[in-house]
């Protein structure tokens, strides 16, 4: 008996060990290039999600084992997060470029959806008094939201498809406001500036031609829909780009960088606060891009924290499109991550965008944004461009335009880093109407602003993901200067300055 029963135990500890070297729940498990474990834990087994990206899901063919222990999420262990989805939430590292100033902090712990039935259009006119008076007082730090890749599952259930409103949808905006001449961002002209002082020679000169490319301006911490103004009036006649980035929840598979507006009522108020300052400067020309990574989480993030929020992103881009969607001196563009990452989803993405534009019966948009932060190159995006135009057509959008940013892909590297990548450069310069022969882009736009950080290595906002090998080492925290990547890319830059 002594003998079966530590045959017994040994049998079970050597099924825990074997079953210990393989990917647990919901964890990569395969993908290109992909060099972890490829086994799942017992009860699941690997799916595939693309060609980047497969993940352990639950093996129902197999007999019912345990739950998991729900983990926190690894802090220091970088082998640990090289399992998740290299593409979740990647546009982090956009915090606010004033990030060192929001008084909130971080207020926004992630919460059940309290929502979920909510009708997104509730006291919309209301009027809305200004919080943000005085946004030029100093302002307590922020902690910047650390980085942290979400664990891809397979998309959530959408709802069956009704019939658009009359007049929504495609044919949004009928011009391209990128025809126009564009606002170059004063903030990033700034940070330029800085790292000349540290430069000489030829590299100085070719800054010097830097500073001249537009850049788009991120609205992304409460106290922005009050710097709204300044940059309509600095513009004049040109076009201004911005990037609301304020969405409540924002980041819902990463707790540690959860952010943006504490309510659907509060982003409401944003959204109508920025909408009036707009309206106050009706000779202006904006672009707004509503929301990076939001979409690419509701398409492919099926983890509790995200499935709870799934309705109010939903509810939130839709009162973006409403209200920013009817103004004639304001052009639309929901953010679309990008082709490594929904490209084999886009008849799942189109869904998604119908369902938006369904809930937002007085707004259009002119089209979807592409690469915000990444790097893939402008050829295999305008292949993702296509792909959505047409999955979108079919479900009733038509003449769907894109914008696809170009601050950081002159150099076309396959990697799964997003972080700091070694080796990029400055891609083709802001502008509209780029190629005749890509009909559907809209511009290359510089919208991450290129030379800030993705996230720091170290510190106490350090991101395991800006640990890897081909991260550029010795990086600030998200969002702050980072003179060496700033010379990487300048001296890799195509086309050259």
């Amino acid at each position: 008996m002594k003998f079966i029963v530590c045959a017994s135990i040994l049998s079970a500890a050597l099924f825990k060990l074997t079953d210990a070297a393989c990917a647990g729940p919901y964890a990569q498990c395969g993908g290109n290039n992909f060099s972890g474990e490829k086994c799942c834990q017992s009860g699941y087994k690997c799916v595939s999600i693309n060609e980047w990206y497969a993940q352990c899901e639950v093996d129902n063919s197999a007999p019912a084992a345990p739950a998991p222990a729900a983990a926190a999420p690894p802090t220091s262990n970088a082998a640990e997060w090289d399992n998740q989805n290299p593409w979740g939430n990647q546009n982090q590292q956009q915090q606010n470029p004033w990030e060192n100033q929001n008084p909130w902090g971080n207020q926004n712990q992630q919460q059940q959806n309290p929502w979920e039935n909510q009708n997104p259009w509730g006291n919309q006119n209301q009027q809305q008094q200004n919080p943000w008076e005085n946004q030029n007082q100093p302002q307590a730090p922020q902690q910047a939201p650390q980085q942290q890749a979400p664990q891809q599952q397979a998309p959530p259930q959408q709802a069956p498809l009704q019939p658009a409103p009359a007049g929504n949808g495609g044919n949004g905006s009928s011009q391209n406001f990128f025809q126009n001449e564009i606002y170059a961002n004063p903030k990033f002209i700034e940070e330029v500036d800085s790292s000349m002082a540290k430069l000489n020679g030829d590299l100085k000169a070719k800054a010097e031609k830097v500073k001249s490319v537009p850049t788009a301006v991120w609205l992304a911490w409460e106290g922005a829909p009050g710097e709204v103004a300044q940059h309509l009036e600095a513009a004049g006649s040109k076009t201004v780009v911005f990037i609301m980035y304020m969405i409540p929840t924002r980041d819902c598979n990463a707790n540690a960088s959860a952010g943006g507006a504490s309510s659907l009522e509060a982003y409401k108020g944003h959204v109508d606060n920025i909408a009036n300052t707009i309206k106050s400067h009706p000779n202006s020309k904006v672009v707004m891009i509503l929301e990076p990574d939001t979409l690419g989480n509701l398409v492919t993030a099926n983890s509790e924290a995200c499935k709870n929020v799934h309705t109010l992103h939903k509810n939130a881009l839709s009162y973006g499109v409403n209200v920013f969607g009817s103004m004639s001196n304001v052009s639309v563009y929901i953010d679309a991550a990008h082709g490594a990452w929904l490209g084999n989803s886009t008849d799942k993405v189109a869904a998604v965008i119908k369902e938006i534009l369904n809930n937002a019966p007085n707004g259009k948009i002119r089209g979807l944004s592409t690469n915000i932060s990444n790097y893939q190159p402008v050829a295999s995006e305008y292949g993702y461009h296509q792909k959505l135009a047409s999955a979108l057509s079919a479900v009733g959008v038509p003449d769907m335009h894109f914008v696809v940013d170009t601050g950081r892909n002159g150099v076309g590297i396959n990697s799964d880093t997003w972080c700091n990548l070694v080796g990029t450069g400055f891609g083709e310069r802001s502008k509209g109407n780029p190629n005749p022969g890509m009909p559907l882009l809209d511009a290359y736009m510089w919208l991450k602003t290129p030379g800030e950080a993705d996230g720091s290595s170290s510190g106490a906002r350090a991101d395991p993901g800006c640990a890897k090998s081909d991260s550029l080492p010795g990086a600030p925290d998200a969002g702050q200067w980072f003179h060496e990547y700033f010379v990487q890319l300048l001296k890799n830059a195509k086309p050259e300055f």
